[in-house]
């Protein structure tokens, strides 16, 4: 059978499941890989669609919507006394040469990009990280210099898209990997309470089938952007709960 059959089949079927113990470590590894991929598209897909328009949309704030800056000595400056907000789809804009604006202030933007008296704020999620401008010896810049940077990045972002999507599926995979093995201890559990006889390496391909479930289901919910409460403890009890199922369909060891 192969792996797309048995991501279908490990949906539904425990029965299925079980009989997947005796396939080799590589097809199951390979299964695994699979699920991972599927598993990281909406996150691939919106990380692809926001640095496309988080780029033009900064390339426009920088050109046309902020005031006239630049950055000399380590220092903002501009002809503008007071905070500039420039508020657009997916990015909120801020400038201010004035030191009014604090960090603290800025964690409570969802997503921003902030050109502060001595530092620059990057805001994702809500979750602030800044930069002094001093941290580049001699940075001398302008709307014009940093608008010609962004285009140029806007010219590489393919390449630099591409390794943020490696490094996030090679990030998963390793997460999974340590997943389904941490799950594959609680299968022994299982196994000894209902006298089942299940070897380590049995109960780790098992529990690499196991995980489908709960997988595609909170990758559709990602896709929907909705969001599940307790959403870690709901993983773990729906893949707990399709485990028990799996080893209840294992023959029960023969008594002599």
């Amino acid at each position: 059978m192969n792996i797309f059959k048995q991501l279908y089949r490990s949906l539904y079927s425990p029965k299925d499941i079980a009989s997947y113990r005796f396939q080799g470590i590589g097809k199951t590894i390979l299964y695994v890989f699979l699920l991972v991929l599927v598993s990281i598209l909406p996150a691939a897909y919106n990380l692809a669609i926001l640095s496309n328009k988080a780029i033009d949309e900064s390339i426009a704030a920088v050109e046309s919507e902020l005031p006239a800056f630049s950055i000399e000595d380590g220092v903002l400056v501009s002809d503008s006394q007071e905070p500039v907000t420039v508020r657009k789809e997916h990015l909120t804009f801020i400038m201010d040469s004035s030191g009014s604006v604090s960090l603290s202030e800025l964690s409570g933007q969802k997503d921003a990009v902030a050109f502060l008296e001595d530092e620059f704020a990057l805001v994702i999620a809500g979750q602030v990280q800044s930069y002094p401008y001093s941290m580049i010896d001699g940075l001398e810049a302008d709307n014009e210099e940093i608008a010609n940077y962004l285009e140029t990045l806007d010219s590489l972002k393919g390449i630099i898209l591409s390794v943020f999507i490696l490094i996030l599926y090679l990030f998963s995979a390793g997460m999974t990997f340590i997943k389904v093995s941490i799950f594959a201890l609680i299968a022994l559990l299982f196994a000894n309470a209902l006298h089942r006889k299940l070897p380590y390496r049995q109960a780790w391909r098992i529990t690499a089938h196991s995980i489908t479930l709960s997988t595609i289901f909170f990758t559709i919910m990602e896709m929907l952007n909705t969001f599940v409460p307790a959403s870690f403890f709901l993983d773990w009890i729906v893949t707990s709960i399709v485990l028990y199922l799996t080893i209840k369909e294992i023959p029960k060891k023969k008594t002599a």
